[in-house]
């Protein structure tokens, strides 16, 4: 990621994140601006799978912002699958075998374990889209521990997604907690710079190899 777009997607994640103590109608448009920079970041590669992938999963990730922004959740869950598939497909292109990285797996496993043991009982007629959801974060996770690539950053950034969301179901589903949106959309936002940023220098690396 370029300093310059690296600059102005810190910008914009703080000005909304400052943005969010107050009452404002364009709230939605702060809110996926971040991402749009990220995708200008990505636009910029060579034309490649790696690209078009990755702008894929930034333009569902805006499509989920702006979904649950309008209270959409379900739509929103949607969107967000989506863009969780296309990070598995990319980390799949690193898959480096199920001996990498095997006891952050089984860390991994049971974390999700207790999440779906904690939800399952607050979800009602959710359980299916949301179950859905978990396992399909799940696989994205594991898929990112058993690539090739670096812990730093697009394999940090796959577990502080799942953290991200952790945290909607936890506010959701089990019990509000203070300052919630500040918890959620920081670790998205970083979620998503290390997860674009950990692409972007594989790619690099890959075109000097």
């Amino acid at each position: 990621m370029s300093k310059s777009i690296s600059v102005v997607f810190f910008f914009f994640v703080l000005l909304y994140m400052v943005s969010l103590q107050y009452v404002l109608d364009f709230l939605w448009l702060l809110k996926i601006i971040p991402i749009a920079i990220l995708g200008v970041g990505v636009f910029k590669l060579e034309s490649s799978s790696t690209r078009t992938i990755l702008l894929l999963a930034l333009v569902f990730s805006g499509c989920g912002d702006l979904l649950l922004a309008f209270d959409e959740f379900i739509f929103g869950v949607a969107a967000f699958l989506l863009a969780q598939l296309s990070y598995a497909v990319l980390f799949r292109h690193y898959w480096q075998g199920f001996q990498r990285r095997w006891p952050l797996c089984v860390l991994l496993i049971m974390y999700m374990l207790i999440m779906v043991w904690l939800l399952i009982p607050n979800l009602g007629n959710l359980q299916l889209p949301v179950i859905a959801y978990l396992l399909t974060i799940a696989a994205m996770g594991l898929l990112a521990l058993h690539s090739s690539l670096p812990i730093r950053w697009a394999v940090l950034g796959a577990i502080l997604f799942i953290i991200s969301d952790s945290f909607i179901a936890i506010n959701k589903f089990i019990n509000p907690f203070p300052y919630e949106s500040y918890w959620i959309m920081s670790t998205y936002y970083a979620a998503q710079f290390m997860l674009v940023s950990g692409f972007l220098t594989s790619v690099r690396q890959d075109e000097e190899a």
